[in-house]
């Protein structure tokens, strides 16, 4: 294969443009730079080419400082597409809770879309929480879903094609006269390697957009630590505006 096709490492490729590789991660995860992902760690590859056309459009010449900032809930900007990160079960209770109970309790329509909580389990710590969760399900305020009729409804993820399952969604209840729409996810539904998974940071990037075009919209993400290696966390945090864990909510990761 001759020099210029020869594929670089996220390392190599960071030599090159002397730029860091978080940085690397947020052009790749925003679709600013092509990228190839290879093996089943689905690992970023680049060809010099493409950071040859990138430099000269770019023009970069020097990396700025990445700077990770934490405020109190003062200063906190508007939380419509969260990750939202936990250890073990009770944790992800407690953190998804105050979402559940505020929209719910608002007559705000929720999607919650389940993967790792066992059948039945959130029904019951709603029920736990007073709410009439049958009457809920029956009005439309309160729909549970699994994988298979979201993310996999195809038997495959596609970003675009979920990108236009959850547009429709918010649609629906605005059409309703609902004002507020709330709209969550357990992500351990691409684990392990779930067919077509390789593009759903695409898709969580594509969210972004998707919540400034429809301001009424609250979209949370919840990641399991335990089962998330270290790449997948920094490719969520790179693509989420906000992230909320145990200790309170973090901002200003959005752009590192």
């Amino acid at each position: 294969m001759p020099e210029k096709q020869r594929f670089l490492t996220i390392t190599e490729a960071a030599e090159f443009l002397q730029v860091s590789e978080i940085s690397l991660r947020r052009w790749t995860n925003s679709g600013k730079l092509r990228c190839f992902r290879v093996g089943g760690r689905s690992e970023r590859r680049f060809l010099k080419e493409d950071l040859l056309a990138f430099m000269r459009t770019m023009n970069l010449q020097s990396e700025p400082q990445a700077v990770e900032t934490e405020t109190n809930s003062d200063t906190l900007p508007e939380e419509r597409h969260v990750c939202l990160f936990f250890r073990d079960p009770d944790e992800q209770w407690q953190m998804m809770r105050t979402y559940l109970l505020e929209h719910l309790g608002a007559g705000v329509p929720v999607l919650y879309i389940q993967d790792s909580t066992p059948p039945g389990r959130l029904m019951e710590l709603l029920r736990a929480e007073g709410l009439a969760v049958d009457d809920l399900i029956t009005r439309g305020l309160l729909r549970i879903l699994k994988p298979e009729e979201a993310y996999l409804l195809t038997g495959r993820f596609d970003a675009q094609r979920m990108l236009a399952f959850m547009e429709s969604a918010i649609l629906g209840a605005l059409a309703a006269d609902y004002d507020r729409v709330f709209l969550t996810g357990e992500m351990t539904w691409s684990l392990p390697n779930a067919p077509g998974a390789e593009s759903m940071m695409q898709y969580e990037a594509l969210l972004n957009p998707l919540v400034d075009k429809y301001p009424a919209v609250t979209i949370v993400c919840q990641y399991d630590l335990r089962r998330f290696d270290g790449p997948s966390v920094l490719d969520a945090l790179l693509t989420h505006p906000s992230v909320h864990v145990s200790s309170g909510r973090v901002a200003g990761f959005y752009g590192l």
